[in-house]
């Protein structure tokens, strides 16, 4: 296929995805579509001439006309026109010691590894459809790393999307978006969580940073990336036109050197914790708490672990709240469930998955969390 006949294929995509509609067509010479949002008038020639050499100025106006239109860089528009089977991940390494377009061979290398587990991680993380190992291999297999280009320092990852018959190898996956199209949105999310949890909140509660997926792996896979000597690194997704795209998905994730501190603390702490499962764990209700301003309630137990009482809390909905509170504070039950254990001087524990609550022989609720 020819530079001409993968643009123009993918602007007819992206017009579907844009709302853009066609006005005017006339056979075996050109057609005008309309970009209501913008009132933009595009002309694109005809199919059968998308090759002839008058072409390729029509089709270079149509991406300079969108591209201005919705601030695009228009190399980047041109390029992600050019790949559309592949979403695209650009990191951005900045600071005043990193020398323009240079990075120390080894720190490279640490911070390819580190972008690389991310990557992988995620992967992990989102697939769980059956032949989970075959799954992420094959996801892996469209992973690749792009010459650098010059700047503070970037490393370009192309994201191969899947081929229709990929797509219905994969299809136990219950989504509408092929499975790498959703590893990939999800691998945004969640580095946008990430860097909200961290800038808005400075917990030292292991149990809430897991929750937001930050880990020991992950705290060392970010570290190897965001090198020392960075102030500043950035994620830009550039994602391809020809699938469409989960709802909040970010374009681009930042993290200053602050952001790097506090995962540096992160990762201390989560050297001290161990995990645990327990089955029907004696348990007793010590009290409620539902704030008004929160959208679960909380239920406090005070558990005896190793001869050693604590008092940790869950969160549940309203369903689960109202059928504890009437067991009435006190009442012993038991619980399924893993333990975190926080080492230190003095020990905590939270209970990191609720798996079931037995409040007596005959009554077992399952939960699904």
């Amino acid at each position: 296929m020819s530079d001409n006949q993968a643009i123009f294929v993918s602007l007819k995509q992206f017009f579907v995805t844009a709302g853009i509609v066609e006005k005017v067509n006339i056979p075996n010479r050109f057609s005008v579509w309309y970009d209501k949002k913008f009132d933009l008038e595009l002309m694109l020639p005809d199919e059968k001439l998308v090759d002839h050499e008058q072409s390729e100025s029509l089709l270079t106006e149509v991406i300079e006309k969108l591209a201005v239109a919705r601030d695009f860089d228009v190399e980047r528009f041109r390029f992600r026109l050019l790949n559309c089977s592949s979403d695209f991940l650009r990191v951005r390494s900045s600071g005043e010691r990193i020398p323009h377009g240079r990075i120390n061979f080894s720190e490279g290398l640490e911070a390819l590894n580190g972008l690389y587990g991310i990557i992988k991680s995620s992967a992990d993380r989102n697939i769980r459809s059956k032949g989970k190992r075959k799954a992420i291999s094959n996801y892996l297999a469209g992973v690749n790393m792009l010459a650098p280009q010059a700047g503070s320092f970037i490393y370009n990852v192309e994201l191969k999307l899947q081929d229709e018959t990929e797509r219905e190898e994969s299809s136990s996956l219950e989504s509408d978006f092929s499975l790498s199209r959703y590893v990939n949105a999800n691998l945004a999310i969640a580095l946008s969580r990430v860097s909200k949890k961290i800038k808005l909140d400075d917990t030292n509660s292991p149990s809430k940073l897991l929750s937001v997926g930050i880990d020991n792996k992950f705290c060392t896979d970010f570290l190897g990336l965001f090198s020392c000597n960075s102030d500043k690194i950035e994620f830009n997704f550039d994602w391809s036109f020809k699938e469409e795209l989960p709802d909040n998905v970010p374009n681009k994730v930042e993290f200053d050197y602050s952001d790097r501190k506090k995962i540096e603390k992160f990762k201390k702490l989560l050297s001290s914790i161990r995990t645990e499962k327990y089955v029907d764990l004696p348990a007793y209700i010590e009290k409620y708490s539902w704030p008004i301003e929160d959208e679960k309630g909380r239920v406090y137990l005070r558990l005896s672990i190793d001869g050693k009482d604590f008092t940790c809390y869950i969160e549940t909905d309203s369903e689960l709240y109202e059928t504890l509170k009437a067991e009435h504070a006190k009442k012993q039950v038991s619980i399924t469930c893993d333990i975190l254990v926080t080492a230190g001087k003095k020990t905590s524990i939270d209970i990191l998955k609720l798996y079931s609550i037995r409040l007596n022989q005959n009554l077992e609720i399952e939960l699904d969390t």
